[in-house]
């Protein structure tokens, strides 16, 4: 017997088509955005891609291949991102996860008992964004993105 491998049951629920194609990509929070910039440049290897900012949020993005990384602060510690941090310090804020069916694959975590933000409902289309809570996720909300 590998000891290296998990042992037990294989979960039913989890044969099948996976729920999520893969990472779209990852959202940190941070207070000081200057100096996550070039630290996250020095990690990387590589210069901040596009730097934006939209109302009382900054954004610097750091793209590869088939996905980014984006970091965000708040210029006032207000707004969502303030409100984040405030709670729960600078960390990952979102992971945003790549569906084929954002429509089925909304039924599915409904009908999962998944709780969701942004959720329209059963029978309404998803034409806004939409996050698992982070309560579900252990600390962070994910973001779903068809693609």
């Amino acid at each position: 017997m590998d000891a290296s491998r998990p042992q037990g049951r294989v979960n039913p629920s989890f044969l099948g088509k996976p729920t999520f194609k893969g990472v779209d990509h990852v959202v940190v929070a941070v207070r000081d955005f200057e100096a996550a910039v070039s630290r996250y440049e020095t990690i990387y290897g590589m210069s901040v891609t596009t730097r934006s900012e939209e109302g009382v949020m900054l954004m610097a993005f750091f793209r590869f291949a088939d996905t980014y990384t984006v970091l965000v602060a708040s210029t006032d510690g207000t707004g969502p991102i303030g409100a984040w941090i405030e709670a729960r310090g600078e960390s990952v804020w979102i992971v945003a996860m790549k569906v084929d069916d954002i429509t089925a694959t909304v039924a599915a975590l409904r009908a999962k008992g998944v709780k969701m933000i942004g959720d329209p409902g059963a029978g309404v289309p998803v034409t806004g964004r939409l996050f698992i809570d982070a309560d579900e996720t252990r600390g962070y909300l994910m973001q779903l993105i068809q693609r």
